[in-house]
């Protein structure tokens, strides 16, 4: 019974993704970890969570590849390194072979990068009691790192401090406030910041001009293949050899650098690759092929090996961003003490479940990526207002944070959005770094106020 609901959850869940990921400029953080959260709170079983999330990965790191492909304009966030050999395809002629050489390094990656991650994973659990008592620190040093990563560099690790100034001054609010810490409300506030940043821009005179367009944006696609394709190809045979074991060795390098961007880790990766190939046509091809699977793959790891070799703390990326709900969600997830769905899962359950989720996202997915990507695309474009998206999840994640706090809880998720939203939209300090500092706040600033006791 356990498998059907897994199945089932992964497929739905591949489904709506796949619509997501069709429309251009979706964020995964923004929409994966708000229906995730929601799942959680449900009650679901660890093991159809686990399928539901890689399914959802699988399915919208399939179909971002569509309008990537067909107007080089990126599907999600991880599709932005691909839009530059997407331009030259379409004007090559060859968009349709593009989306088919990124859909099946897209499901390559999937395949290769649950299997080694686990394997990584197993390989570093002896770590896992290690860290635990340096919980803050290591978030604190995680942060930092992450935060020199970023465009940001200096400026988003000095910005960590009074990022967590008042995400503790929030929480200190909220115990009088409502008699307890919040998370959703905060979590919630640091996904939609962009969008609230740019809604908040409508307010101000010299932005909303910046912003205001006299007339529909024209878009164009390229027409699709006459050629007849079936419905479920192996991709292993849309690549050459040559091509295959490029993609199976940067997808497994890719799953084991958990500690890194995703973006950066496809970005790094696909123009080592990049630069080797001579051909242009061979260049093009191959590298999406290998930034499709590599943003798979990492996926995967950043998600999988926070659960197994650190018992469920969430150090990478895509465990303290989409993937959040999974590993801290009071009142059914916690990180102090120890208590989400690394306590849930056995390792059998990691491959069983895996496979369960990379089935049920590629089902609808790929069929689509392969034969019907210009129609759907079209569909999306047409029908679709990337606004009325955007007001959807705000209105979900102000949902969400009622129901943790009341209007209390609106009010916090608002302001934190809107102060992390002009971090990340004017400053480059993305949401990664402020998901980290989040976690730090507490470490931050008891250190601070220690330092302070100091001096004085």
């Amino acid at each position: 019974m356990l498998f059907i609901q897994a199945f089932i959850a992964a497929t739905f869940g591949g489904v709506l993704y796949t619509i997501i990921g069709i429309i251009p400029g979706t964020d995964e953080t923004a929409t994966m970890a708000p229906v995730t959260l929601i799942l959680v709170l449900m009650g679901l079983p660890g093991e159809v969570l686990f399928a539901w999330f890689v399914g959802i990965i699988v399915a919208m790191q399939i179909s971002h590849t569509i309008p990537t492909a067909m107007a080089a304009l990126p599907g999600s966030t991880m599709a932005v390194p691909m839009v530059l050999n997407s331009s030259i395809a379409k004007r090559l002629g060859i968009p349709h072979v593009a989306m088919r050489k990124m859909a099946a390094g897209s499901l390559i990656g999937s395949l290769t990068g649950l299997m080694v991650a686990i394997g990584f994973a197993l390989l570093m659990a002896p770590l896992g009691n290690m860290v635990k008592p340096y919980i803050g620190l290591i978030f604190t040093i995680g942060a930092m790192v992450i935060g020199y990563m970023s465009k940001a560099k200096w400026g988003a690790v000095i910005a960590l401090f009074p990022f967590a100034f008042l995400i503790q001054g929030f929480q200190r609010i909220a115990v009088e406030g409502v008699g307890k810490t919040l998370f959703i409300s905060i979590f919630m506030g640091i996904t939609i910041g962009p969008m609230i940043a740019e809604v908040f821009n409508v307010f101000i005179p010299s932005q909303r001009d910046k912003q205001r367009r006299n007339k529909a944006s024209t878009i164009w696609l390229a027409p699709d293949s006459s050629k007849k394709k079936g419905l479920f190809p192996n991709p292993f045979k849309i690549f050459t050899k040559r091509q295959n074991k490029t993609i199976l060795l940067m997808s497994s390098i890719g799953a084991c650098t958990f500690t890194f961007s995703p973006v950066g880790m496809t970005v790094m990766l696909g123009e080592i690759i990049n630069g080797k190939c001579k051909e242009l046509y061979e260049r093009v091809t191959t590298t999406l092929g290998v930034q499709d699977a590599i943003s798979n793959s990492t996926y995967l790891g950043e998600f999988i090996i926070p659960l197994i070799a650190f018992a469920g703390l969430p150090l990478s990326p895509v465990a303290t961003g989409p993937g959040a709900p999974l590993f801290n969600a009071p009142p059914r997830f916690t990180i102090e003490p120890l208590n989400n769905l690394a306590q849930l899962l056995s390792i059998p359950d990691y491959f069983i479940f895996g496979f369960i989720g990379i089935i049920g996202g590629a089902l609808f997915a790929f069929p689509i990526a392969i034969k019907k990507a210009r129609s759907w695309t079209e569909l999306m474009f047409r029908a679709v207002s990337h606004e009325a998206l955007i007001g959807a999840f705000i209105g979900l994640i102000c949902m969400l944070a009622f129901y943790e706090a009341g209007i209390l809880g609106i009010f916090v998720a608002v302001s934190i959005g809107i102060f992390g939203g002009l971090l990340h939209n004017l400053f480059g300090i993305h949401t990664g770094v402020q998901f980290m500092a989040y976690y730090a706040s507490g470490y931050i600033v008891t250190q601070a106020l220690a330092l302070a006791k100091i001096l004085i």
